[in-house]
């Protein structure tokens, strides 16, 4: 008998079970290919950035870069960084006194710091979104084609009992259809448990990227505002 046969010939239970597990999978392989596509399209932008900052040498030029950047994550996430530390420098002004200028510039750091890290918790609040999906399709899909093995099985013993032949012709199929469903089990959950451990990593290791992108563009604003203190210094 073909696939396509035991698959007609398997009983109600037996086809939802299998459905189940085609639907699971379909979502399983749309949340696969959309995070991929996501995090293909960060890590891409993130290494444009990071070439930026040995190009250029002020935040003004990274606030030029930022527009020709596609939309995405971290384009808002580098949009609220350069905004917090513009609106940063117009409320709290470079003092006239030199003896308070250190101060000032410590006090800018410690808030844009503070700003910077609220900034990033919210963006990246939903970038595990899905994973949740991915570990329990995982966990699951096995246990719900194991259910349809099952019920298969216990369905052809009772084939076996109405017909009273236990010969293999008989046996058989009714095996071959129960296995069908922890073939389709298999098939949903390998794919969502490679795809969760490796998101995992991939969130994790794009988190420790943007943090040193965060270092770079502090040290980009710190050399904006020692520039700032001296040109005053220089002034005076």
């Amino acid at each position: 008998m073909s696939l396509w046969s035991l698959v007609v010939n398997i009983g109600p239970v037996g086809k939802l079970t299998l459905g189940i597990l085609f639907f699971l999978s379909v979502l399983t392989w749309a949340v696969i290919l959309a995070k991929w596509w996501g995090m293909r399209r960060a890590r891409r932008d993130l290494s444009v950035l990071e070439e930026a900052f040995y190009r250029e040498e002020t935040s003004r030029h990274l606030s030029g870069l930022l527009e020709k950047l596609p939309g995405g994550l971290l384009k808002e996430i580098l949009r609220d960084y350069l905004r917090v530390y513009g609106r940063l420098r117009r409320d709290f002004p470079c003092p006239e006194e030199v003896a308070l200028r250190a101060l000032w510039f410590s006090g800018i750091k410690a808030a844009l710091l503070s700003e910077w890290e609220r900034i990033r918790e919210e963006r990246t609040r939903d970038f595990p979104a899905y994973l949740g999906f991915l570990a329990t399709v995982g966990n699951t899909a096995p246990f719900i084609g194991l259910f349809g093995t099952v019920w298969g099985i216990m369905a052809a013993f009772h084939r076996i009992g109405l017909k009273g032949s236990a010969s293999l012709a008989t046996v058989a199929p009714g095996i071959a259809e129960a296995l069908i469903a922890t073939a389709m089990g298999l098939f949903a959950a390998v794919p969502a448990v490679v795809a969760y451990n490796y998101f995992t990593r991939a969130g994790e290791a794009f988190l420790e990227d943007l943090s040193r992108l965060e270092k770079r563009l502090l040290a980009t604003c710190e050399r904006d505002l020692l520039s700032q203190a001296l040109g005053q210094s220089l002034g005076q």
